[in-house]
């Protein structure tokens, strides 16, 4: 069997659609924690890395290697934001649910107008005009 060239995009869609089926059905049942989160890091480098494996084949070495420079710098500046995102999620506060305030109007804010004094008396007691 020889695979064609335009036959490597449809086999590297389907690897990567098994791929991800086989690890959201074990990583479903995981609640969010430290080993979810590390087994999502190892698979987006496994990915890179497949893809730039596929990269170098389709391209061949000799423009591979002309390439390589751009190359690293995109994948430095990526590796770059994913490290920062990272460390965002581990340092970020955890989200407190609000306490329950105390009844009554909150701080800062006016406290309810006074009742009317008569017929035609606006909200602050004086009458129209």
């Amino acid at each position: 069997m020889r695979i064609d060239p335009w036959q490597m995009p449809v086999f590297v869609m389907a690897g990567i659609i098994l791929v991800e089926l086989t690890i959201g059905t074990l990583l479903h049942s995981w609640s969010d924690s430290p080993a979810k989160t590390r087994a999502r890091t190892v698979a987006l480098g496994l990915l890179a890395t497949l893809v730039l494996m596929i990269l170098v084949m389709a391209l061949g070495p000799s423009l591979a290697d002309q390439l390589a420079s751009v190359a690293a710098a995109v994948a430095g500046m990526v590796a770059l934001w994913l490290t920062w995102r990272s460390y965002q999620a581990t340092v970020a506060p955890p989200q407190d649910p609000p306490q329950n305030p105390a009844p009554g109007p909150a701080p800062g804010t006016a406290p309810d107008p006074p009742a009317a004094a008569g017929a035609g008396a606006d909200w602050q007691g004086q009458g129209p005009g």
